[in-house]
């Protein structure tokens, strides 16, 4: 790995994965990886204060400085092997069907795709949520809120309950309990 970093040989060190709109993929901790070109993600991942870099494509800083990279430190704490990807499962009710994407001990990502009404429960101590597609309403209590693609909100932890109305594609996230 250090030969081919030395000699900026990335196209025989990575694996290029192709993606389509809509793709998941579990990146874990350690995991060497870059978004391409013309991609937009939603990313979720555990707390750090940890980020190397070992490529920045000869981008420069304000300053026309390059960016500090740390190949060392990386090499010392990369995974190296094929990437290993899950296979999601999907729970389908009337009108909703929730699909795990991942849970590992850091966090939960699930994709909710609502066709029609849909009123939940909490079950964790709050939820992140973006909205992918669509548009429609959350109910909480009194309160109605229009929600729409590229929409995000937090629905902490005294909303026990609420109502979804509409057809949206969602992403929704929560940490678990250490």
């Amino acid at each position: 790995m250090k030969s081919l970093t030395a000699w900026s040989a990335w196209d025989q060190l990575l694996t290029r994965v192709p993606v389509k709109s809509g793709d998941f993929f579990d990146v874990p901790a350690g995991t060497i990886h870059a978004i391409g070109k013309g991609i937009m993600i939603l990313e979720t991942q555990q707390s750090s204060d940890t980020t190397y870099r070992v490529y920045d494509f000869e981008r420069t800083d304000d300053n026309g400085q390059k960016r500090e990279l740390h190949l060392a430190k990386s090499i010392e704490v990369a995974t190296i092997g094929p990437a290993q990807n899950s296979t999601p499962a999907s729970l389908q009710f009337p009108g909703f069907t929730s699909t795990l994407l991942v849970s590992n001990p850091f966090f939960t990502v699930y994709k909710w795709d609502i066709a029609e009404q849909v009123t939940m429960s909490r079950t964790a101590d709050y939820l992140l949520v973006s909205v992918l597609d669509g548009q429609g309403q959350l109910i909480l209590e009194e309160q109605t809120y229009q929600v729409k693609k590229g929409d995000h909100f937090i629905l902490p932890n005294d909303v026990i309950n609420w109502t979804v109305e509409g057809r949206l594609t969602m992403i929704v996230s929560h940490p678990n309990p250490a």
